[in-house]
């Protein structure tokens, strides 16, 4: 073989050996489905079906389709899938608390209102606590 020649054959063998390793499957993305399973649970717990109902679904739906792709042995794919269902889990979890923190103020909101509104009628009962 010449000296060229060798270049050649040595670079198609690097090139070959790289390729393959590109095609070389990945990994399964075993702790990625885990993490989005978790956050799934956490915003069922949270009532995010309820409160956070788009969110909820896509989170699930994302989950279903990385599970499949993990079935499948599309490795990548169910790693995306998996993140994106962990961040549809996460959003649905924060609109979650919102809307109850959003339901506690309201609640609040009224106490005070009521109070407000015994103070109102019973201006001599302030008038007697006063020194």
């Amino acid at each position: 073989m010449t000296p060229a020649r060798k270049k050649i054959h040595a670079s198609i063998v690097v090139l070959a050996t790289a390729l393959a390793a590109g095609c070389a499957p990945t990994k399964p993305p075993l702790d990625e489905l885990d993490a989005a399973s978790r956050a799934l649970a956490a915003a069922r717990q949270a009532d995010a079906p309820q409160l956070a109902a788009a969110e909820y679904r896509a989170a699930g739906r994302h989950f279903d389709q990385a599970q499949a792709a993990q079935r499948d042995e599309d490795y990548d794919a169910a790693a995306q899938l998996a993140a994106e269902s962990l961040a549809d889990s996460e959003l649905a979890l924060a609109k979650a608390k919102l809307a109850r923190a959003r339901a506690e103020v309201e609640r609040l909101t009224r106490e005070n209102e009521g109070l407000q509104g015994d103070l109102d009628s019973h201006p001599a009962a302030l008038q007697q606590e006063q020194p």
